[in-house]
Order: C-alpha cells, then sequence, then structure tokens
C-alpha cells in the first residue's frame, strides 16, 4: 500500500519519446541539447594522457556548457553566472537550467533511484535548489504530488546531467526535490533524453572521462 508522504515523493518520469513535446512547454529544444553533447564529446576526445587528467571531463563539462547557454541565447533565455557557476535563466517562464556530469543512472528511466551528481556539489548548487525562483518556490514544489498532465512542467532550477558510458552518453533534463550534503536528494520530475552516439572516427576513439568525470568548484571569499 502506498503512503500519502510516499505518494508525494514520487518521481514522473518522461520518456525520450515525450521529452520532446514536455520540454517544449519549458521552450528548450532537444536539437539544442544534443548538440551541446556532441560538442562536450568532440572537446573530450581531443585530449590525451598528456594533458592533465580532469582535463577530458573538464573540457567536455565546458563544451557542454557553452554550445548549450549559446544554443538557448538565441531565444528567451538569458546567461549568468551567480558564484561563478553558468547558468540560462528563461525571461519569461519560472525556469532556470544548469549542467552537471552525473552518475551511471543517468538517462535510464527505470532506475529507481536515479542519477546524482559525479562529485559533490558546492554552495553554489545548494543555493540553485534551495533559493526562492520567481511565481513558485522550491519548498513549494517539495510539499506538492507531481501531477503528470497537460499542465506546464513545474517551475524551478532544473539540471542537465549526463553521463558518457562506454559506447554513449546518456542524458536528462531533471528537477531536483533536495540538497543535502553537496548531493541531489532526488527528483520531482526527470526527462529522459535520447542516447547520443558517436558515429564516424569518433566511435573508435574514447574520451578519457568515460564511466564519469566532473568538474567541482571550491568558492572562496576574498578580503575586499
Amino acid at each position: 500500500m502506498t503512503t500519502s508522504a510516499q505518494a508525494k515523493k514520487a518521481t514522473i518520469v518522461i520518456g525520450p519519446d515525450g521529452a520532446a513535446d514536455y520540454l517544449r512547454r519549458m521552450d528548450i529544444a532537444i536539437p539544442d541539447v544534443l548538440l551541446a553533447i556532441e560538442a562536450g564529446e568532440i572537446a573530450a576526445g581531443n585530449k590525451t594522457s598528456h594533458h592533465p587528467v580532469i582535463a577530458a571531463g573538464m573540457s567536455r563539462w565546458m563544451d557542454t556548457v557553452g554550445v548549450l547557454r549559446g544554443q538557448l541565447a538565441r531565444g528567451s533565455w538569458v546567461s549568468s553566472d551567480p558564484r561563478n557557476r553558468p547558468v540560462s535563466g528563461h525571461r519569461d517562464l519560472p525556469y532556470g537550467l544548469s549542467t552537471v556530469g552525473a552518475t551511471e543512472p543517468t538517462g535510464i528511466a527505470d532506475h529507481p533511484s536515479g542519477p546524482r551528481a559525479a562529485r559533490r556539489k558546492g554552495i553554489g548548487t545548494a543555493e540553485a535548489v534551495n533559493s526562492t525562483i520567481p511565481l513558485i518556490t522550491v519548498e513549494t514544489l517539495r510539499r506538492q504530488e507531481p501531477v503528470a498532465d497537460t499542465a506546464a512542467p513545474p517551475a524551478g532550477n532544473w539540471f542537465l546531467l549526463y553521463y558518457r558510458d562506454n559506447d554513449e552518453v546518456r542524458s536528462e533534463i531533471s528537477l531536483p526535490r533536495g540538497f543535502e550534503d553537496g548531493q541531489f536528494t532526488g527528483w520531482v520530475v526527470r526527462v529522459i533524453l535520447p542516447e547520443w552516439r558517436p558515429t564516424g572516427g569518433a566511435a573508435a576513439r574514447k574520451p578519457l572521462d568515460v564511466g564519469g568525470q566532473d568538474v567541482d568548484f571550491q568558492v572562496s571569499e576574498v578580503a575586499s
């Protein structure tokens, strides 16, 4: 028997077949996201064992972020960098979007817990998940029972999560339920994107960050 508390913690999972229509209501086009995923793959694949060990993962993240924000900025999204954390915010809709390298469950719709950040995140991510946002707060979202109908996706700070497996990059755009001790604690909505697979010569060249590698930031206060 499902209790009231359990029902409120149920995660809405939108599969790849419904992802385009769902994200369209957030003014996000899947081709823009996959273009960013591809850019990250190319950047990571250009790094060799002579580069610093974090080079492939950092390059993937940087180019994924840069291309995604650039594509979104062609529309009604605005780039900003609170606490040096790159974010896109919509001018008219109550949505924010950030990019995070995540763990193996990323993009697996029936995984019982869903993904986590590949590395524990800092105060900037905590503030994004827990802060007040236009029209509705994340705290309010947590008290709501998700409803999978034709209503608009819940307002909040969403995340593009990606994971580079052996032969593919899996990704999703998801709304966290909470954040504690540097990690996401669950998901209100998970929108599973079509997997991205390298083709041609890129398919034979595996980047050094296969299996997951993320970028972490330490934010320090500087005396003025």
